[in-house]
């Protein structure tokens, strides 16, 4: 059943994306879809970024996340997406309101505001939100990539993110995850090792991931 789901979201994402694709405005950025194929599970993500006005100053944002081991395990099978529509307010900062569609937790609002910069070797994304239901958490997510020229086709790709999410009332740990990429850029496509580390309710609960990656920019 969660399988389906984490088909359908895609598919619903997809959709969403041909809703904004013959806006004016300025031209979109890359759509990068990466699967890592680990030694305990597969791990995916997606991250969307559409302007929806002429002016660049309204854009819808996405971030898809999935994983499922390899028995196809219920209880191993995860997928988050979180969508928002955010606003520019200047020097790189954007606010942002939307929703998550959690799991395990069901819908989720979020409010929070979003530091993007980005150039054709760096790349640094920090966005911290406010959780409003089932309780009131705070969540950090944090992106950096590393892409310097190594020949006129290839690119060193090397990221690192970071995710913490904690409960405000009582300061106690929600989820927590980082991530961590290395590998070799040519054209659209992307491939390397990859490492997750990812850990689960007030006594962090540890799931390790290690394997090979590949990602291609739509």
């Amino acid at each position: 059943m969660k399988n389906s789901l984490l088909i359908l979201g895609c598919t619903l994402l997809f959709s969403v994306t041909s809703l904004f694709a013959q806006q004016p405005g300025p031209p979109p950025a890359p759509i990068p879809v990466e699967v890592m194929f680990g030694n305990n599970r597969t791990n995916f993500q997606l991250i969307l970024n559409k302007p929806m006005d002429a002016k660049g100053k309204f854009s819808f944002f996405n971030v898809t996340n999935g994983a499922v081991d390899y028995h196809n395990k219920n209880e191993e099978t995860e997928i988050v997406v979180v969508n928002s529509i955010n606003y520019e307010l200047g020097n790189n900062f954007k606010a942002s309101a939307g929703a998550q569609w959690h799991f395990k937790l069901g819908l989720v609002p979020l409010l929070g505001v979003q530091y993007f910069k980005a150039n054709p070797t760096w790349l640094l994304l920090v966005s911290p939100n406010i959780c409003l239901l089932p309780t009131t958490n705070m969540e950090v997510v944090s992106l950096a990539e590393f892409k310097p020229s190594l020949s006129p086709k290839t690119r060193l790709y090397t990221r690192a993110q970071v995710l913490y999410n904690q409960v405000l009332d009582g300061g106690i740990h929600a989820r927590s995850g980082y991530t961590f990429r290395a590998g070799i850029s040519r054209q659209k496509f992307t491939y390397g090792i990859g490492m997750n580390f990812d850990y689960y309710g007030p006594f962090k609960a540890e799931k390790l991931n290690t394997g090979a990656f590949v990602r291609i920019s739509l």
